[in-house]
């Protein structure tokens, strides 16, 4: 069907900055741009803004008005060909007058996979696709992942010591970031559907999870605790008018607990597979996503974040390394460890900013391959380095 244009590859970067614009803010829906150009002029452009809100097609089609009859969309996923809190784009896209749709990435959701493209070609429009492809896939991995493995995307934040250590020895570990951490953490919060902690940290650090100022928002916080022993006048217990808590725990919890909590108004307790005398992270991520969590955040501690590190389950990271020496036994990250220095697990696409004296790492898991993993349940992004 030829190459794509510069032309082409300007319109398709305009829509995924678009769709960019609402980083997750869209879930449990995926982030979309499109723009519609006519005569060389762009007349129309737009991006889904939240779930409920008009699809980024939709809005596009609304500025350009008549512009749309003969005119080229540009989109940076399928149009969908099925009803939700919206109707379908394609029957709107069709009605138009649209001529051509250029398309970034098809739709993985069964529900709109290659139906969408098919019903526009069918109604006479052409369809080209795959214009920047990996960068829209990239954009929408959290929603890619759930939508195909049925699993949240999953990013491990860690405040830890230059040398790896997230506590003293007698435990404290009030303050190792820096308070512009702190503060870009309580904001970070807001963009997840859920802030995941152990049972250990829940009762050292006894923390509230909330967001700035201590303000109640709608992120579900989870803790993972295999024998049910947070106490009722823990934080997050006392603070569920403020958000929701889910508690993750196992046939080894006390029944009457486990009753008492579930009366409580805003506790979701929910009894899953153990391992090892802990709650099973696969069956507990799955539960979360079968309520609608396509984003999670795990904030430690290190028993915890090992756990996700030897199972294979961590998507992202963000690891704020203060520049201060701590030494002792309070690693970061526990759990097994590799055993091979080749087998340790590598970031992609790094990035590096500092914060108020610390360090910010972020970085992925097999970017833009967690689509295709073939060794579930081992760490992904392995690394393979030789020296030169």
């Amino acid at each position: 069907m030829g190459r794509w244009t510069k032309k082409d590859i300007e319109y398709m970067r305009m829509a995924l900055r678009l769709a960019a614009k609402a980083t997750d803010k869209t879930y449990p829906n995926p982030m979309v741009g499109a723009v519609i150009v006519k005569n060389g002029a762009v007349v129309g452009k737009g991006y889904h803004k939240k779930a409920g809100c008009d699809h980024a097609e939709i809005t596009a089609m609304k500025k350009a008005g008549d512009s749309c009859r003969g005119a080229t969309m540009y989109v940076t996923l399928e149009p969908c060909d099925h009803y939700g809190k919206t109707p379908p784009c394609t029957g709107s896209i069709i009605n138009s007058g649209i001529k051509k749709v250029v398309i970034a990435s098809e739709d993985l959701n069964p529900l709109t996979a290659a139906k969408g493209i098919k019903r526009l070609r069918k109604a006479g429009i052409s369809v080209r696709k795959g214009l920047l492809r990996e960068e829209a896939v990239i954009l929408n991995r959290k929603f890619n992942k759930f939508i195909t493995e049925k699993m949240p995307y999953v990013t491990l934040k860690m405040a830890q010591s230059l040398d790896g250590k997230i506590a003293a020895r007698d435990g404290s570990s009030k303050w190792i970031s820096s308070r512009a951490s702190r503060k870009f953490v309580k904001n970070m919060r807001e963009t997840f559907d859920a802030i995941i902690v152990g049972s250990g940290t829940a009762a050292k650090d006894d923390p509230f999870l909330l967001g700035p100022g201590g303000r109640g928002h709608d992120v579900r916080r989870v803790v993972m605790d295999s024998r049910l022993r947070i106490k009722e006048s823990s934080n997050l217990i006392r603070t569920v008018p403020l958000a929701p808590l889910t508690i993750l725990t196992t046939s080894l919890a006390p029944e009457r607990k486990v009753e008492r909590f579930r009366k409580i108004r805003g506790i979701d307790v929910i009894t899953v597979k153990s391992k090892k005398g802990k709650v099973s992270l696969r069956s507990g991520l799955r539960e979360l996503a079968g309520r609608g969590v396509v984003n999670a955040l795990v904030e430690g501690g290190g028993e915890l974040a090992g756990s996700f590190v030897d199972e294979g389950l961590l998507d992202e990271v963000k690891f704020f390394i203060s520049p201060r020496i701590i030494g002792g036994g309070y690693s970061s990250v526990k759990g097994r460890g590799v055993r091979n220095i080749r087998e340790s697990l590598c970031l992609e696409n790094t990035e590096y900013s500092f914060m108020g004296g610390d360090i910010l790492v972020t970085g992925r898991v097999g970017a833009g391959k967690q689509f295709r993993r073939k060794n579930r349940g081992a760490a992904t992004g392995i690394c393979s380095r030789r020296e030169p």
